[in-house]
C-alpha cells in the first residue's frame, strides 16, 4: 500500500466526527489502556502520524484531533474538553508535537487537574514574549493579503525546512505533505495557525504561576538536529515547571513521529512507563 492508502485506511478505521460550537471536529480514537491526548503539529492533520499511533495503541488509548480553522484558543480548549468527555476520558497524559506542544501547554495552564503527565516533543516553551506577538500579527496580515496559492506555498516552504524526510520515501512523503497543504488546507487554516498562537501570547496563560499547584510530570523530547530547538529551551521549561525530564532523541529530527515510527514509539513507551 502507498502512504496515502495507509493514511486513508487509518482514517476509515479510527476516524470520528463531532460537532462542537457549530464546528465539525474530526479526530481519531484507537487503542486500549492508559489514555493519551495527542496534539499534532502545524500540518494540522493527525493522520500523518498513523504509523506511530498504531504501534503505541498496543498499550495506550490515543485520541488525536485534526485542527479546524478556528481563531481563538478558547475554541480549541473547549473542543478538546468536549472530545475527551464524549470519549469518557477523565485522567490522561497530554502530548504535543511542535505546534501541538504550544496548545498542550496552554490547555494545561487553563485546565490542570486532570493531566497526569505533559509530554512535549520537538516543541518550545509557550511563555512567548510580546515581540512574538508582532511576528504573529505580521504573518496574519500577510496571509490575508497574498493570493491563497502564495500563502500555501509560503507555509509549505517553512514546514518543509524542518522536515527530515526518509531517503527511501522522500518523494512519496513530499507528495503527501504538499497534497494536504494544497488540497485540504485553506487560507483560513493558515490564518488560524498564527491567530491561535497570537491569542496564546496575548492572554499570557503560560506562566510559572499557572503551573504552581500542578504536580504532574513534564517530559521533553528533543533531537540534536532539530532546527526549531534552542539550548535555552530546557532552562525556560525548568523556570515554568520546576523539574523537567529530558529524553534525548539523538538525530531523529523534528518529525520523528511521522518518519521514524519504530524509534519514536520506543521513546514514547520509555517516557510513559
Amino acid at each position: 500500500m502507498t502512504i496515502q492508502e495507509r493514511m486513508q485506511a487509518f482514517d476509515q478505521r479510527y476516524g470520528r466526527e463531532m460537532e462542537i460550537g457549530g464546528t465539525c471536529w474530526h479526530y481519531y480514537r484507537l487503542g486500549r489502556g492508559e489514555p493519551l491526548l495527542w496534539l499534532t503539529g502545524g500540518l494540522r492533520r493527525a493522520r500523518l502520524g498513523f504509523a506511530f499511533m498504531e504501534r503505541l495503541s498496543a498499550r495506550h488509548t490515543l485520541i488525536a484531533p485534526d485542527y479546524p480553522p478556528l481563531m481563538k484558543l478558547d475554541e480549541f480548549i473547549t473542543a478538546f474538553d468536549a472530545i475527551l468527555q464524549a470519549e469518557g476520558v477523565e485522567r490522561f497524559t497530554r502530548a504535543g508535537q511542535s505546534y501541538g506542544g504550544l496548545l498542550a501547554q496552554a490547555m494545561l495552564a487553563h485546565r490542570p487537574p486532570r493531566v497526569e503527565r505533559l509530554l512535549l516533543s520537538s516543541s518550545g516553551p509557550a511563555d512567548l514574549g510580546p515581540s512574538w506577538l508582532v511576528v504573529e500579527w505580521a504573518a496574519i496580515a500577510l496571509a490575508r493579503r497574498l493570493p491563497e496559492k502564495h500563502v500555501k506555498n509560503l507555509l509549505a516552504a517553512g514546514l518543509l525546512k524542518v522536515v527530515s524526510l526518509p531517503e527511501e520515501e522522500s518523494k512519496e512523503w513530499r507528495q503527501v505533505i504538499c497534497g494536504i497543504l494544497q488540497d485540504e488546507l485553506t487560507r483560513a487554516d493558515v490564518i488560524s495557525h498564527f491567530a491561535v498562537a497570537a491569542d496564546l501570547i496575548r492572554r499570557r496563560w503560560v506562566t510559572r504561576e499557572a503551573f504552581s499547584n500542578w504536580r504532574g510530570r513534564v517530559i521533553v523530547l528533543s533531537a540534536e538536529n532539530d532546527l526549531t530547538q534552542s539550548r535555552k529551551d530546557i532552562p525556560r521549561y525548568e523556570r515554568l515547571f520546576g523539574q523537567v525530564e529530558v529524553l534525548p532523541m539523538g538525530e531523529m529530527g523534528h518529525t520523528a513521529a511521522i518518519f521514524n515510527p519504530d524509534g519514536y514509539t520506543a521513546l514514547l513507551e520509555r517516557a510513559l512507563s
